[in-house]
């Protein structure tokens, strides 16, 4: 639950408008917390992100982690470099997207294990912050890629909430755990998203559920 509830809050953040001339962004944080220097280097690195067109807001977001974390100047500003040169990656594979939430949700998906290929391969409608975070939770979980897209897809065709797809993840891991192998898992995970409309909700208690035989031998 702790990864699944951490790339949440994660992705929510970045769904949070920075449009507000109210709002105090994360370089205005970073101006007020960096030592000098530091702020001089991550200027210059999110000066370079943004001629390349991407957003620098991230980049700031990071440093700003970085230092709340008491990461010394010298190894902060590397990393800062590295995880521009991923922004950079997310972006080429997720269709030259710009929108900061999507391209930090799609570093995170690649940095949990998810393959480029699988980014790049996403539709149009199953680009969204949301759906990443779950993508890489299922991933993460020891679900492989194209099964974890599928099951995602499901979700996605019944329109499930943001909400409603979230809580697949911690679902997978509890069948997984009760039915003892992954293909018995995927099973009765789709099961209960065709049978819930896509709502799945949190999961049910144990032997609340019907019996039933997977498809693939993995039965109760």
């Amino acid at each position: 639950m702790k990864i699944r509830m951490t790339a949440a809050v994660c992705a929510a953040l970045w769904l949070i408008p920075a449009s507000s001339a109210a709002q105090t962004t994360n370089r205005d944080r970073a101006r007020a917390v960096l030592d000098a220097e530091t702020l001089a280097s991550v200027e210059r690195l999110a000066a370079d992100a943004e001629r390349d067109g991407l957003p620098a807001d991230p980049l700031f977001a990071k440093a700003l982690e970085g230092a709340a974390k008491g990461v010394p100047s010298a190894r902060l500003v590397p990393a800062l470099n590295a995880y521009a040169a991923r922004l950079r990656d997310a972006r080429g594979l997720l269709g030259g997207s710009v929108d900061p939430a999507l391209l930090v949700a799609g570093v995170d998906a690649l940095t949990r294990g998810v393959p480029s290929t699988t980014l790049q391969g996403l539709q149009q409608g199953e680009r969204r912050p949301v759906a990443l975070v779950v993508l890489a939770d299922l991933v993460q979980s020891g679900i492989p890629a194209d099964d974890a897209l599928s099951v995602l897809r499901e979700a996605l065709a019944r329109r499930a909430a943001d909400d409603a797809l979230l809580d697949i993840p911690a679902l997978a891991r509890r069948l997984m755990r009760e039915r003892g192998s992954t293909d018995a898992a995927l099973d009765a995970l789709r099961r209960r998203i065709r049978d819930s409309g896509g709502r799945v909700g949190p999961p049910a208690p144990p032997g609340s559920e019907p019996v039933s035989r997977d498809r693939r031998g993995g039965g109760d």
